[in-house]
């Protein structure tokens, strides 16, 4: 599904804008994800009304963003990589409920439809590490959410998944019953000047984003352990870089 010339790519898919339809497509999932994973959600008391915000969390599986997203009040948007958007079927899937394309360009282009998603209010689910982990382990962090952070002024509340690398890891060609907990956090702000460039800006997005991993890693209460990214690992969107 291709857009057409001059369509507004800030106003969110008629799917999340739906009184009836997101709520129930919500439902069905959670209902789905509860009997999966047995699902278990802790510190939703955080979650702001609405947005700006930038959800951001360690990624353990391709069930994340539907863990997510299923069992809050929030609607929020996910970055997919240009790959998958060019799938039939997939791609149009991922455009009807919240979807933005990546592509592998350079990162001021690729995150130029998250920006301006935030910049109209709305909410962003983003995986840092750039692919899932190969073992669980929490990988470093990229910067490209602490700028979306820094030059919009939305709030990122880190979240921590523990559990979905027993439901489906990498290894496995489809998932399993498992027990899956997310932990949603304090939202915190890049407090920085929107207007750093150059080293000094990729100094403070590099900082907070290692913020962002400790509290992350902070909310498992010892169940995640930090990873140094291997060699071979999975690469990562160009907008997810540095």
């Amino acid at each position: 599904m291709n857009r057409t010339p001059g369509e507004d790519t800030t106003r969110p898919p008629w799917v999340l804008r739906s009184r009836i339809i997101y709520p129930l497509v919500r439902a069905v999932v959670h209902t789905a994800m509860k009997g999966l994973c047995r699902l278990r959600l802790h510190g939703t008391g955080h979650l702001p009304a609405g947005g700006p915000l930038i959800l951001v969390a360690n990624h353990q599986s391709y069930l994340d963003p539907f863990m997510m997203g299923a069992g809050i009040h929030l609607r929020p948007h996910y970055l997919v990589w240009t790959d998958f958007m060019r799938m039939p079927l997939i791609g149009t899937f991922c455009r009807t409920f919240g979807g933005l394309e990546v592509g592998h360009g350079p990162p001021a282009r690729s995150l130029r439809a998250a920006r301006k998603a935030l910049m109209a209010g709305d909410v962003l689910e983003i995986f840092p590490e750039g692919g899932r982990s190969p073992d669980g382990g929490v990988l470093p962090f990229a910067r490209g959410f602490a700028q979306l952070a820094r030059v919009t002024g939305a709030g990122v509340l880190p979240a921590a998944i523990v559990g979905a690398d027993g439901v489906w890891p990498p290894s496995r060609v489809l998932p399993r019953r498992g027990q899956v907990d997310i932990y949603y956090g304090q939202v915190m702000l890049n407090e920085a000047a929107a207007d750093l460039s150059g080293e000094e800006a990729r100094r403070v997005d590099r900082a907070f984003a290692q913020r962002v991993r400790q509290a992350i890693l902070d909310l498992s209460a010892g169940r995640l352990r930090a990873a140094v990214k291997p060699v071979a690992a999975v690469s990562r969107p160009a907008e997810e870089t540095g």
